[in-house]
């Protein structure tokens, strides 16, 4: 009977201790092309990548918009291949670090400056909104130009 005591009692405390880890939040930012010659939304075929990382973000996905990752230092410079076009984007940006709570712990928001970029498939990017937070909103804009005629 003592055994089944001690039992109950461990059982109890070993529930008591569950860890309450949430991931913390990520603040990303919004991206969405639109069509150069229609100012409409446009779909491409894309893959990020970060400069000099090797592993990928997004592989081979076809999508009108995308949440693009941001580095903790001042600048984040990411290689995104649209239709096998390749374009080099360097966000310019300031950090700061958020305090969420004790179960999340802290995360990154940001203040983009400018973004310089290639112009092999982009013709321009617009900042919408310079405030890059964890609610996911519209914060820059990707003006591509259209494959030519006959594709790749």
């Amino acid at each position: 009977m003592k055994i089944f005591f001690y039992l109950i009692f461990i059982l109890i405390v070993v529930s008591a201790c569950k860890e309450v880890y949430d991931p913390p939040h990520q603040a990303f930012a919004g991206t969405y092309f639109l069509n150069t010659n229609t100012q409409k939304a446009f779909s491409s075929n894309i893959t990020v990548w970060g400069d000099g990382r090797k592993d990928l973000w997004l592989k081979d996905t076809t999508v009108q918009k995308v949440m693009l990752p941001l580095s903790s230092n001042d600048t984040t410079k990411l290689m995104i291949s649209f239709d096998s076009y390749v374009d080099t984007i360097t966000f310019i940006h300031e950090t700061y670090q958020k305090y969420e709570s004790m179960e999340t712990g802290f995360y990154f928001e940001y203040k983009l400056k400018s973004i310089d970029y290639t112009h092999h498939r982009i013709a321009d990017i617009q900042i919408a909104d310079s405030l890059v937070t964890i609610n996911w909103h519209e914060n820059i804009i990707l003006y591509l130009r259209p494959l030519p005629a006959g594709g790749i």
